[in-house]
């Protein structure tokens, strides 16, 4: 058969962008989860193969009677040419197989480097964390005898490097000679990028076993630490897959499921994390002992070993613009030079290779971006996907897998050479890249980023724990400080910080990855821009990767200022110490958890399971002399009898939660405070609740959603499968949750059968494209549209959005209300004349605006303040918002989150315009009266989407009969880090049965 090569070593990509290598399709799907779960070659690769197995007119058959057929089995041996130590056992005779005959499971790959360490002087194995499966986490140390007996010292010496406030010049310098280079090799954080992992075996057979020169000499001069298998749980769950579409005949279709996959896929953790984006976080367990036990060495070099797409060829660093202004620029030359000698390796070859192209710079939260804020040099490796039998390719070749696990091989040698062959000036410039960190005219020596407490004690620490986790110092003032300071919308003002206030100096050994985290708005180069624009413009798709805003204090919901000034002296470190717990014993009027702390929402839910009483209190209250926020759990002897199963309850979810209850002896309120036994404290209705799960859900916003109910939360709940939601009886659930979609739409059987549940007193909360879905006429809810069939009643919602800022006004009413005469000059709220186009010309003016959508970025939220469903959140609240649905609300609906915030604006009119006077609107919709309205944060936000977006309704809910409906137009759980967006999905989940719907009393 004649060979068709018709994109040769490309794999036309269009929308199926890099090591995720999944298709991205950018509308209307939310960009802010980046990336499908199903891989899917490029269509105009798939015509060539269509042309060459046979799906056209060429039976399949014939595939193996053609004499062009390709032979499966990878004639050059992997590992070939050293002199390998025979006491060593080799990967066969352990595993079983020949290298790239399948994938080595977990527990296989555990067994293998045990076997080393116990086999060899040169290898030590370290576990640094446990999966939520069970499984453990290792590097593999490999070095001279002499070095791994000495690796606490080495660890220790890199240490005092990292931090040069702690040795003195004279003494860092020589310390320099005598350590030895450290890399760390990380292969496969995604499960189903799966030959990363076995070629960290066959690189761990070769440095432990050849007696060659140079191994030798590399190893005494170098540790190689090596991080096999990064993600055991996605691992495991690829090799259960591939063991159960394995068969007698080799399948080389990337279309079959042998290398497809299915729901939930391999890729992600046990709850569906992505964990190479969890580097900034700190979520899950994985990823804290990676940070801490990576950290701890401070590696020169760092590799992280991907797969991509199956028509693709192998691309490894550097990236193209944009690059994070905070990446050490020192760097940049290195991580071309070893790109160079990795291309020499593959040119050696014969291989075909990349860099740049998809891959950019701007995001920090990968592998070896974090790895390069630290000083290390970070090389991405991406190798074009195979799953064991090979994948036929577009030119008529055959990959295989073995060949696949040879590229990873040799990608690793190389780097580690010309580590070897350049340690000393690497060395060199690790040490001044941390001098500059911490020096006094540094490029980060007077900055600061300040916290403001607010009460939310759990977030709080939940902050500092990450700060210190990073290797982040962190301070308290201990003393009140006057200071300029700019806020998170770029306001710049004298402030007065109380004693308390959290601050963070930019200048310390972290320097670039502190200015990372909590710098407020990164922006990309004007150059970066034109290109994106145009890609936006030509291709309808964009050049960016990721999300183009992560900072920390907005992920969190936390007020935070920068400083223009170095860290003060009135401060003190700060302590992870968790007060001690003082147990109560039920003998108290009431116990009451604070509703500024996201655990009160927690402790509510599990004193619940528990089988207690728990009520909430509607407004801010006063008992005891002590004043508790809105949102507050109260848990009273009334409502629960006995005094032992009271303080036993309350004991065990208090220590769970490392959270305190304040005991109360009198219900009385002073003044116009409530008092305890009125209406303003209600009473909760244990949540029973149910996700959807699979079909068209998705995987990542499901995860998030199981994450918080299961780890954060804490109670009981049930997964549901789409396809079985007919056979399903709702009526054993309260609440019912639909995750984000990532394509299709529940059909109109199960939306009639779930609003019926919902109007019998359900509580069904939907997040994005299934929120659009119930948003839509005859669906679910009747007063709220998504964009573009909101354009068809803006008038409507045009008014509402100002009767809720005339109810927030603050202006003085009685000489009108008092007034005997009539007013002869009464203006209505609204625009006298819309003077709306038609809505063909709207809707051409929509279609326009979405083009520019966000991949994710930070937005200003105003918050309704007395919504239960807003609870421990503050009036401006910032919201992570990608090419999400834009939804638009109006009574009897109520929107307690709506995007932008309004602020003062000294040109502005009255919303209300005469005829010559034009309308003043923010977007689609009027301002209200001498106001304007910030909406972008942080973040890449073009103009367009803004006027889009602008008014928008982040969380609306809807009564329907006695239930209720909650919309969350996006996501609230990002990456599990959004913690200010996810309170208001937990007050959802926990409350919504007791506030939002009607229970019926039973005899």
């Amino acid at each position: 058969m004649t060979k068709l090569n018709i994109c040769g070593y490309s794999n036309f990509r269009g929308r199926c962008h890099g090591h995720d290598h999944y298709v991205i399709l950018r509308h209307p799907q939310p960009a802010t989860t980046q990336c499908q779960f199903i891989r899917r070659p490029c269509m105009r690769a798939m015509q060539t193969l269509v042309a060459i197995i046979g799906f056209g007119s060429i039976p399949f058959a014939a595939l193996g009677e053609t004499a062009a057929e390709p032979d499966l089995e990878y004639p050059v041996p992997i590992l070939a040419g050293a002199n390998y130590d025979p006491d060593i056992p080799t990967l066969e005779s352990l595993l079983g197989f020949s290298v790239g005959k399948r994938i080595a499971a977990p527990a296989e790959i555990e067994a293998v480097i045990n076997a080393y360490a116990k086999a060899s002087s040169r290898v030590a194995v370290f576990e640094y964390a446990r999966s939520y499966e069970g499984r453990g986490l290792y590097y593999v140390a490999i070095s001279t005898p002499a070095n791994i007996a000495r690796l606490d010292e080495i660890r220790g010496g890199w240490a005092k490097i990292g931090d040069p406030r702690e040795i003195e010049p004279d003494d860092a310098d020589e310390l320099l000679q005598q350590l030895p280079a450290v890399a760390w090799m990380a292969y496969s954080i995604h499960g189903n990028e799966t030959s990363g992992a076995d070629a960290a075996l066959a690189l761990a057979y070769h440095l432990a076993a050849a007696r060659d020169p140079q191994v030798e000499a590399l190893l005494r001069d170098t540790v190689v630490l090596i991080d096999p298998m990064m993600n055991p749980d996605g691992r495991h769950r690829t090799s259960e897959q591939l063991a159960q579409h394995r068969g007698r005949q080799r399948n080389i279709d990337d279309q079959s499921l042998l290398h497809t996959g299915y729901w939930p896929w391999g890729r992600t953790n046990h709850y569906l994390f992505d964990l190479n984006r969890d580097w900034i976080y700190g979520v899950n367990p994985e990823s804290r002992g990676r940070i801490a036990a990576a950290g701890g060495w401070n590696p020169l070099l760092f590799v992280d070993a991907h797969e991509m797409g199956a028509q693709d060829t192998y691309l490894f660093s550097p990236p193209r613009d944009p690059h994070n202004p905070n990446f050490p620029p020192s760097l940049g030359p290195w991580v071309e030079r070893f790109a160079e000698d990795q291309a020499r390796a593959f040119d050696a070859n014969h291989w075909p290779y990349y860099t740049g192209e998809w891959n950019e710079g701007w995001y920090p939260g990968y592998s070896n971006a974090w790895a390069g804020l630290r000083g290390a040099v970070g090389m991405l490796y991406e190798q074009a996907s195979v799953d064991e039998d090979g994948i036929l390719r577009a030119d008529g070749s055959v990959l295989t897998y073995s060949q696949a696990i040879h590229h990873q091989f040799v990608s690793s040698l190389a780097n580690l050479q010309t580590l070897h062959a350049n340690a000393d000036q690497l060395k060199r410039n690790f040490l001044e890249i941390r001098r500059a960190a911490v020096g006094a005219n540094g490029p980060y020596a007077r900055r600061s980023f300040a916290i403001l407490a607010d009460g939310n004690q759990g977030r709080i620490e939940r902050f500092v724990d990450l700060m210190q986790l990073q290797g982040i110092e962190v301070y308290r003032l201990t003393q009140p400080l006057m200071t300029r300071a700019r806020d998170q919308l770029g306001r710049t003002s004298s402030v007065r910080l109380p004693v308390g206030t959290l601050l963070v100096p930019n200048r310390q050994p972290e320097a670039n990855l502190v200015a990372t985290l909590l710098e407020f708005d990164p922006r990309m180069p004007e150059e970066t821009l034109k290109k994106e624009r145009r890609e936006l413009l030509m291709r309808n798709d964009s050049r960016l990767y990721d999300v183009t805003s992560w900072n920390i204090s907005m992920m969190f919901g936390l007020e935070a200022l920068e400083l223009p000034i170095a860290l003060p002296q009135q401060v003190e470190p700060v302590s992870t110490t968790i007060a001690a717990q003082v147990a109560v014993d039920g003998t108290a009027l009431a116990y009451v958890f604070d509703g500024r702390d996201d655990r009160s929402v927690a402790a509510a839910a599990r004193l619940a399971v528990r089988g207690l009483t728990a009520r909430v209190g509607e407004k801010e209250f006063t008992l005891d002399g002590t004043a508790f926020a809105r949102g507050s759990v109260v848990v009273t002897r009334y409502d629960n009898r006995d005094e032992q199963e009271l303080a036993g309850a309350i004991n065990a979810v208090a220590a769970q939660l490392k959270i305190a209850p304040t005991a109360i002896t009198s219900g009385w309120g002073p003044g116009d405070a409530p008092d305890l036994g009125g209406g303003y404290f209600v009473r909760l209705t244990a949540p029973t609740i149910a996700v959807l799960a699979r079909g068209g859900i998705r995987p990542y916003d499901y995860g998030n959603v199981w994450k918080l109910l299961d780890q954060d939360i804490g109670i009981r709940h049930s997964q549901i499968d789409e396809a079985l939601l007919a056979e399903t009886d709702l009526r054993r659930y309260n609440v019912l949750v639909l995750p984000d979609r990532w394509q299709g739409e529940l059909d109109s059987a199960a939306v009639e059968r779930i609003n019926d549940w919902v109007a019998a007193g359900g509580t069904l909360i939907a997040i994005g494209q299934s929120a659009a879905q119930l948003a839509q006429p005859d669906q679910g809810v009747d007063a709220v549209r998504a964009l573009p069939q909101a354009l068809e009643e803006l008038q409507t919602f045009e008014l509402a959005v100002l009767r809720e800022a005339m109810a927030d006004q603050d202006t003085r009413l009685g000489d009108s209300v008092w007034s005997h005469g009539v007013t002869t000059d009464y203006r209505f709220p609204w625009p006298a004349d819309a003077d709306w186009p038609e809505i063909e010309e709207l809707q051409k003016r929509d279609d326009w605006l979405k083009l520019f959508m966000p991949q994710g970025a930070f937005v200003a939220a105003r918050v309704d303040t007395e919504h239960w469903l807003s609870f421990g959140s503050p009036a401006t609240l910032p919201v992570l918002y990608g090419n999400a649905p834009v939804l638009f609300s109006a009574p009897p609906a109520e929107t307690p989150v709506r995007l932008g915030a309004y602020r003062p604006a000294a040109d502005a009119q009255s919303s209300a315009a005469g005829e010559d006077e034009a309308v003043r609107r923010a977007g689609w919709l009027a301002l209200p009266d001498e106001q304007g309205l910030d909406l972008r944060m942080s973040g890449l936000l073009w103009p367009e989407a803004a006027q889009r977006m602008a008014h928008g309704a982040y969380l609306v809910r809807e009564t329907v009969g006695d239930g209720q409906i909650i919309l969350f137009a996006a996501p609230p759980s990002f990456r599990g880090a959004t913690l200010g967006t996810m309170r208001l999905l937990a007050n959802a989940l926990v409350y919504g049965p007791g506030f939002g719907s009607s229970q019926a009393i039973r005899p």
